[in-house]
């Protein structure tokens, strides 16, 4: 427990997410093989089940770590609430996978997945340029990275395993979507003068999607999320294309 919550310098933290991010991309290419080359349908289930509560189980250790583990850090509701961005992809991909699990067909299971790997895009560019405001401990930067990297994992194993696929109406609804939610989270940050999805202030990282500052960051993000929605959408159009000439 001590070494959970003992202070770190900056250098280690980034150190230790460095370590967790190779430990992590190990771990995505053998969800990734499993997904892909496993024909039991009991394998299939029980992994899905192990995402769906190593989702919740993360989540709950989060919190538990910021409000009873970590002496430095002061949970607070202006910025400890589940209203980041990377939380919507998150529990997005969970609510992918409980539908994927069940027997029943769901109507807007593409839509949650559309909006997961879209938003997704935005955890993976969290573990590539990592902003560790506010962390201390190896606790912390290891639920941050878990935070972002278990989207990553959700997603692959929703692709490889179930076929999501994302398609171009998708961009169209992730881009609505989040633009809905930044409306009803910007009154959010108005009443408690907070920062969720970044709205009111850039995230302190180098990140070339984060240009200038407010209101200007937000246009470019917003004139850059069609462009990078495309990006996304390409392996699957190719992958389409290329099944389609081998048939």
């Amino acid at each position: 427990m001590d070494f959970i919550k003992l202070p770190l310098a900056e250098k280690e933290l980034f150190s230790y997410h460095y370590l967790i991010t190779c430990f992590m991309i190990g771990i995505w290419i053998v969800f990734a093989a499993i997904a892909y080359f496993s024909k039991s349908k009991k394998i299939i289930i029980n992994v899905t089940y192990f995402l769906i509560i190593l989702s919740f189980f993360q989540e709950l250790l989060d919190y538990i770590n910021r409000i009873f583990i970590n002496d430095l850090y002061i949970a607070t509701i202006s910025k400890d609430l589940p209203l980041q961005l990377c939380h919507f992809a998150y529990w997005f991909t969970v609510i992918c996978l409980i539908m994927s699990v069940s027997n029943k067909s769901y109507k807007y299971k593409n839509f949650f997945f559309n909006c997961a790997y879209i938003f997704g895009f935005g955890a993976f560019q969290g573990i590539i340029t990592v902003d560790i405001t506010g962390l201390y401990t190896f606790g912390d930067i290891l639920a941050l990275h878990l935070q972002h990297s278990i989207i990553v994992l959700n997603l692959i194993w929703l692709i490889f395993c179930y076929g999501f696929q994302l398609d171009k109406k998708g961009i169209f609804h992730a881009f609505l979507t989040i633009n809905i939610l930044a409306l009803f989270i910007g009154f959010i940050n108005y009443f408690l003068k907070s920062n969720y999805m970044f709205l009111c202030q850039p995230p302190d990282i180098n990140n070339i999607f984060i240009v200038g500052e407010w209101p200007f960051y937000i246009i470019a993000i917003e004139v850059a999320f069609i462009f990078i929605g495309y990006l996304l959408y390409l392996p699957f159009k190719l992958i389409n294309e290329i099944k389609e000439k081998i048939s």
